[in-house]
């Protein structure tokens, strides 16, 4: 069985590896686990499913209602999830996100620069380079990635893997500060799709690959239970908590991108919040949670006074849980392609 870093150790700097894929790859692998054979973890061709994809690995509506899904998550991990349901907002907003977002909202710009270089590794008070990499989001939404300060410089130079699929997570952000909160919810919940998409394509691949896998097994198949209203709500949710982290990840010096994922979060009742303290620093921990096959909790640790990504964790049934802390700088786009940072 591969584990997340036997997958980075085979890409070098070939490709742009995503800023959550390791903790993508650890809940997808460890989903992966409880379904029997899981062919496509074993095959080569699953390097650009696992990290030629953004955030569209996730946990589908057929995870949510079956644990024969658990293999359509991996075979089909680049596909689109389904459409979420547009209008599911609660009628109150957590009181502590909200009055962060308020906070925030009115915060001078980012730093001097154009970028955002994000150095990710499991010490919270530490920026040392560490097995993750080390990555670069433009203040366009572009994204690029390396192994190390050399590989990303070659990135940038070669304008190798850039990514701006998070520009659509960071104008979902942007509108949720003064606009409509049910239209913000919306429009985050597909914000991983490019435009034009049609969400259900993905859903009737995932269809004929699960029926590809009943036949291959010899069984007949079985189409899920249709969804519960709960269930479509929690997969939205998902859909919402996944795109906003990913907006938070790729601006987190630009404070409007902050206060419009605070206002977005603010709306999701499961999310748990808390207030703590990271590294001496005063931070808020929010929670949530999924019912996959068993159990998957992410927890994300932002500072509690500007908004900002400090960690985030995942843990769930049989799987260890891990964490990994976001140090960022400003720099500029000239200064990573002469190698100076």
């Amino acid at each position: 069985m591969v584990d997340e870093m036997d997958l980075l150790r085979g890409l070098g700097d070939a490709e742009s590896v995503r800023p959550r894929a390791f903790e993508e790859a650890r809940v997808v692998l460890r989903v992966a686990m409880a379904v029997e054979g899981a062919p496509e973890t074993k095959t080569a061709s699953r390097r650009r499913a696992w990290w030629g994809m953004r955030r569209t690995v996730g946990f589908s509506a057929a995870a949510l209602v079956a644990a024969t899904a658990a293999a359509a998550l991996v075979v089909t991990s680049g596909s689109a999830p389904g459409k979420p349901p547009a209008k599911a907002a609660p009628a109150t907003a957590n009181p502590i996100l909200a009055k962060l977002a308020a906070d925030v909202t009115p915060l001078p710009a980012k730093a001097p620069g154009n970028a955002t270089l994000e150095i990710r590794n499991q010490s919270p008070t530490s920026d040392k380079l560490g097995s993750n990499g080390i990555g670069l989001f433009t203040d366009d939404g572009t994204y690029y990635w390396g192994n190390d300060k050399s590989a990303l410089r070659r990135a940038v130079v070669r304008k190798d893997g850039g990514e701006d699929m998070f520009k659509r997570d960071i104008a979902a952000a942007l509108f949720a500060v003064k606009g409509d909160i049910d239209t913000a919810r919306a429009r985050m919940a597909v914000s991983n799709l490019a435009p034009g998409t049609n969400p259900s394509d993905g859903e009737r691949a995932k269809i004929e690959k699960l029926k590809g896998l009943a036949k291959a097994r010899g069984e007949k198949y079985v189409p899920p239970k249709p969804l519960t209203a709960e269930q479509q709500k929690e997969i939205t949710d998902n859909h919402i908590w996944t795109n906003s982290i990913d907006a938070l990840i790729a601006a987190p010096e630009n404070p409007q991108v902050r206060a419009g994922v605070l206002r977005i979060m603010a709306t999701m009742p499961k999310v748990k919040v808390t207030k703590t303290t990271t590294a001496g620093l005063p931070t808020l921990t929010l929670v949530d949670s999924w019912s996959v096959p068993g159990r998957i909790v992410e927890t994300l640790v932002i500072n509690a006074g500007t908004g900002q990504p400090v960690a985030l964790s995942s843990s769930g049934s049989d799987m260890r849980p891990s964490t990994t802390y976001y140090h960022n700088s400003r720099v500029t786009i000239a200064d990573i392609e002469a190698g100076k940072f």
